[in-house]
């Protein structure tokens, strides 16, 4: 066993037609399973966006009550949009945890690099952060930073918890299967 939800994969493909590079990103798996796992991280993203969107929309609320979320209400359509589009980037691309063949570096630079660029240039369009050059944007890039690695860190975590917990659980089995 190898991570929390990622099942170990077979070496070789079943998509001989494919070009060799994508099937080595596939890593085995038929297109399928692949299309399956894509929908499922999918929707994880978005979930995860929404549920940011509503838990930074409470603790606005909770700081200054219903004048900070003015325009967040002005503009809802926007503004969800843009959570469940930074959900979907930050959400979506921890698939690239599940591809064995590229080193956990560039899994994680290929993640942070795609979620904070759309995370910025989400922010910076529907002005959660200002555009103007000051120090409160250089405070905002920073903040931006500080919390994707604290979200991945938590993230990490826990699925190697998991992880763990599985890993625990199969040698268990494994040792009263050769005491039967």
């Amino acid at each position: 066993y190898h991570g929390a939800g990622d099942e170990k994969w077979c070496g070789g493909s079943d998509n001989q037609k494919l070009p060799e590079t994508i099937q080595r990103t596939i890593g085995g798996m038929n297109m399928k399973k692949t299309m399956i796992k894509a929908v499922k991280y999918l929707y994880w993203g978005i979930s995860w966006g929404c549920t940011f969107f509503v838990l930074i929309c409470l603790v606005l609320y909770l700081m200054g009550g219903s004048a900070y979320l003015e325009q967040i209400m002005e503009q809802f359509p926007k503004q969800a949009l843009g959570s469940v589009i930074v959900g979907i980037a930050c959400g979506s691309t921890s698939i690239v945890y599940t591809m064995e063949k590229l080193s956990r570096s560039l899994q994680i630079l290929i993640h942070f690099t795609v979620g904070l660029g759309v995370y910025f240039l989400t922010a910076l369009y529907l002005e959660w952060i200002p555009r103007q050059l000051s120090w409160s944007l250089a405070a905002f890039f920073a903040v931006g930073i500080l919390s994707f690695i604290v979200i991945w860190a938590l993230f990490y975590l826990y699925n190697k918890n998991e992880a763990q917990k599985w890993n625990q659980r199969l040698k268990e089995l494994e040792k009263e299967g050769r005491e039967v």
